[in-house]
């Protein structure tokens, strides 16, 4: 008998592989501009970026200033001046030209998609570079639903996000949905705003943080959990 009905995915770092494609990407764009790219470089710009994701999702800073701001202030360290709007725009080309994809993902949304769950996707991001993304991953089609934040107004964990994709699809039973994900402070943390329950992808990291309702390790183990 199946626990839930209803099951809203998170898709960098647990359908895609995001962290290999923003590698790929960063390398193309700190060439452009001439910036070595090496592991200070590369922790240099992920922590800039972290740091204005962060206050996004605790809803002191928008969207829009993130996408402004991350390149501008990791060149303006490197002692460079430049657009920080074009270069995002940039660097999401890059990341769209890719369509890297987690272990077992694919496998587990097509079993998944033939056992009759309702499949949606719940991701922050741009909405044309999550659609292409999804596309040239052949994922598209096992969705019932996209739902990317910069298309729904509100980012994740804000319960505005979660409401609009219960609104939309007329979910009224919230104990039959299931919100799977990499994030704590995204995933789990807005499945714990709305009273639906969580499925923590950990890929192999550990952490004290227990708000989660269940843990899997793999994609492959999730099946036995809905």
């Amino acid at each position: 008998m199946k626990k839930y009905q209803y099951i809203i995915f998170d898709i960098d770092n647990t359908l895609l592989d995001f962290s290999r494609s923003e590698y790929y990407a960063l390398q193309k764009v700190f060439a452009t501009y001439g910036v070595v790219f090496n592991e200070n470089t590369f922790n240099q710009y992920k922590e800039i970026n972290h740091d204005l994701w962060e206050q996004l999702e605790d809803g002191k800073i928008s969207k829009e200033v993130v996408l402004k701001e991350r390149f501008k202030r990791f060149f303006l360290a490197n002692n460079i001046v430049v657009d920080g709007v074009l270069v995002d725009k940039q660097y999401r080309g890059f990341l769209e030209e890719r369509n890297d994809v987690m272990n077992e993902a694919m496998s587990l949304l097509t079993q998944l998609k033939s056992q009759g769950y309702t499949i949606f996707a719940g991701t922050n991001g741009v909405g044309q570079t999550q659609r292409k993304r999804l596309a040239s991953a052949n994922m598209t089609d096992l969705f019932d639903g996209l739902y990317i934040s910069e298309e729904v107004g509100f980012e994740k964990p804000d319960v505005r996000f979660f409401d609009y994709i219960f609104n939309d699809a007329r979910i009224t039973d919230l104990s039959k949905a299931v919100m799977i994900g990499d994030s704590l402070s995204s995933d789990i943390e807005g499945a714990n705003r709305v009273g639906i329950d969580s499925i923590w992808f950990s890929n192999g990291a550990e952490t004290s943080d227990k708000t989660y309702t269940k843990k899997v390790d793999n994609l492959s183990e999730i099946l036995e959990l809905v």
